[in-house]
């Protein structure tokens, strides 16, 4: 079987979106199916991995640009303009990359499946992956003024709700990590739950297992708990909130250290922050890094504060490594956390529940550790990057068989 792997998003990233395109290559590649990964490349479309497979954009923007008409209200904003230029840059891309020589395409996000709908040939199955509701985090950055400035907010929200139906509807099947998902496609989206399979993200284990046993000349500082937290430093994730939590713990125990594994467009307001409420000699900025296994190893405590999220890599990353995990309860988390049986869970965007449970872990290591061998246990049952990929291959078989 050949399928092609698609997205509209920049390819490779630091994000679940791409670390859950990879598992899906890793695990169908060995058993021995063929996979493409396409995604976006900043100036064109292209398959990963093969630099003689890609599409200039400049080849299309200027006749889109040209095309799409000015006087529609649709298309004078500048935001709605520019996710409809990219769009049709993808559906073109996909047409001169050729899509006949796949069995299955399968998108991630809903402006792929938009495009790839309206261009693929009709033998050919479409299965979609919704990561995330596109429409929902365009909504909660408008309402949070992070960056974007349309026009027309409801215009904007009105065109990727649009996108979001058109995602869904147009595909063969869809395939959604968490319940919590599945509810906002269904009851804001309108997607039939007939065409809905539920299959939780998983990883290849024993290769996490060996990244996380990996020779390294980094240390703990001495004395100290490391409590860690990898995330994108953007809004959504809620980093805000571990930094008001943290500095409410550093006023009454100064027995731990903070590490921030990531990076992101909030960085120096975070850093910013971190100085303000006088603990920068607790909480450490460590960037964007491949080697996050061998940091987990080191860690005793993983925080997830994130105030929206469908189902958190770093989450199974950090069980895995057999750490107590204290996780808002947004979206789907509460699938993967469950309160008191492998780690704490608090209310999104609660600052004082989130140090109250890092204190409780801070001052009682048994439970800490009893709650972190608690965590493994339940990632090693759940999270068998075979168990996911059996799945998937089912799903596309039933749609091949279909066509």
């Amino acid at each position: 079987m050949k399928v092609l792997l698609v997205t509209i998003f920049m390819i490779p990233h630091v994000g679940g979106l791409w670390k859950y395109m990879l598992q899906v290559k890793q695990g169908l590649e060995a058993l021995g199916h063929q996979v493409d990964m396409m995604g976006d490349g900043i100036d064109c479309f292209y398959i990963y991995g093969e630099d003689n497979r890609k599409v200039l954009k400049s080849h299309f923007k200027p006749m889109l640009e040209y095309k799409l008409p000015t006087t529609s209200p649709i298309f004078t904003d500048h935001w709605v303009r520019y996710a409809e230029s990219e769009r049709l840059s993808l559906e073109l891309s996909l047409t001169y990359l050729g899509l006949e020589q796949y069995d299955v395409i399968h998108a991630q996000d809903v402006l792929a499946a938009a495009a790839a709908s309206r261009v693929k040939p009709a033998r050919i199955p479409l299965v979609t992956s919704i990561h995330a509701s596109v429409a929902f985090t365009i909504r909660d950055m408008l309402q949070t003024d992070q960056g974007i400035k349309p026009s027309s907010a409801p215009l904007v929200w009105n065109y990727y709700r649009s996108i979001e139906n058109i995602g869904g509807s147009f595909s063969d099947h869809v395939m959604l990590a968490s319940k919590w998902l599945q509810e906002v496609m269904v009851s804001h989206f309108a997607l039939p739950e007939s065409k809905i399979s539920l299959i939780p993200y998983a990883m290849d284990i024993s290769s996490f297992d060996n990244r996380m046993k990996m020779e390294h000349d980094l240390s703990r500082p001495e004395s100290k708990k490391v409590i860690i937290s990898t995330s994108r430093l953007s809004s959504e994730k809620g980093i805000h909130v571990l930094l008001e939590a943290l500095g409410k713990l550093f006023n009454i125990r100064q027995d731990w250290v903070c590490w921030l594994v990531g990076d992101g467009d909030q960085r120096s307001m975070y850093e910013e922050r971190v100085d303000q409420l006088g603990i920068g000699e607790a909480v450490h900025f460590w960037g964007s890094r491949d080697d996050v296994p061998v940091l987990l190893g080191i860690a005793d405590i993983f925080v997830m504060p994130s105030l929206m999220e469908t189902l958190s890599y770093s989450v199974m990353e950090a069980q895995l490594a057999g750490l107590p995990v204290v996780s808002s309860d947004a979206g789907g988390l509460k699938e993967a956390v469950q309160h008191e049986v492998n780690g704490l869970l608090f209310p999104a965007g609660d600052e004082d529940r989130l140090m109250a449970h890092l204190d409780r872990l801070l001052e009682d290591e048994a439970y800490r550790q009893w709650l972190g061998e608690q965590a493994r246990q339940w990632a090693l049952v759940h999270r068998g990057l075979d168990t996911m990929v059996t799945r998937v291959l089912e799903v596309y078989r039933k749609e091949i068989s279909k066509k």
